[in-house]
């Protein structure tokens, strides 16, 4: 594939969720097709002058969608205050023992929220305590939590997805996938998780040859104050283990009349629609078709 093919493929895939680039996101993001910086700035410089692809306050964007800057900037301004109160659901969530990892996922991770959309948290747990993470993250989540008939939605937590530590690897591999891999924003990270999580996924960089994991800022850390604490949580973390199975098969219970498309395993827990993933792949091949890009 060309540059000129990876830009606007990589436009395009963003043009679904109405976010035009910067030229570093572009360079990050491209889809394909390993590139520098240098021919990625020269490869902009000739669409825009061609008209393939348009530019103004330093995003990119396929031809006619100047509007969408005013509205990622809008969007940007709404996803900063949804950000916080994930950062606040991440301090409630510090408390449990076996949690390993919690990173927002979706739009805000994007800067890319509306104003009512919901707040897409991913947790990770520590081997073998999946279930039992998911129990105590919905009880002291409950009144924060979405609410499943879609009221009262705005900025409330949706647990979208459930990994054991010990099963980091994601298996539909394909560019949504990967996208929704890299954007995640870590806001609590123990024992070097999100690395591991990267790592177990290499098969992303397939789609995206140029993305490279950066800084996200300092996460929480469970382990981090009072080491009496730490103590407590380490005794908490030892002794709750006999009662997983106790917890999923209630769980699972309470979840029987409620499961449609959701993916439900020992170790790996989706409660996003996968319906979601297909359509999004389907939009996507849709604006690679009216761009006329040709990939070879």
């Amino acid at each position: 594939m060309k540059i000129s093919q990876a830009v606007l493929s990589t436009l395009a895939y963003h043009d679904i969720f109405n976010y035009p680039l910067t030229l570093s996101e572009i360079h990050s993001y491209l889809i394909d097709k390993k590139s520098g910086q240098k021919s990625l700035e020269k490869t902009l410089e000739l669409l825009v002058k061609n008209k393939r692809i348009g530019n103004d306050q330093s995003f990119f964007f396929l031809k006619g969608k100047k509007s969408l800057v005013n509205l990622r900037i809008q969007r940007q301004h709404h996803s900063q205050k949804k950000l916080e109160k994930a950062k606040f659901y991440a301090q409630i969530l510090r408390l449990i023992p076996s949690v390993r990892l919690v990173a927002v996922s979706g739009a805000l991770a994007m800067g890319n929220s509306h104003k009512n959309d919901d707040i897409d948290l991913v947790i990770i747990s520590a081997k073998g305590l999946l279930w039992t993470t998911r129990f105590f993250t919905n009880i002291l989540l409950w009144q924060f939590k979405r609410d499943p008939k879609g009221k009262n939605r705005t900025d409330r937590a949706c647990l979208n997805l459930f990994l054991d530590e010990s099963a980091l690897k994601i298996h539909d591999q394909n560019l949504y996938t990967a996208h929704e891999i890299v954007q995640l924003k870590t806001l609590l990270d123990n024992d070097k998780t999100y690395s591991r999580l990267i790592k177990s996924n290499s098969w992303l960089f397939t789609f995206l040859p140029n993305w490279k994991p950066e800084e996200q800022g300092p996460a929480l850390s469970s382990t981090q104050g009072w080491s009496l604490f730490h103590l407590f949580q380490r005794f908490l973390l030892s002794n709750v283990r006999p009662f997983e199975t106790i917890l999923k098969n209630l769980q699972l219970l309470y979840m029987k009349s409620k499961i449609t498309t959701e993916k439900i395993g020992d170790r790996q827990l989706f409660f996003h629609p996968k319906e979601t993933q297909r359509q999004i792949l389907m939009k996507y091949e849709t604006r690679v078709r009216s761009q006329k890009i040709f990939k070879t």
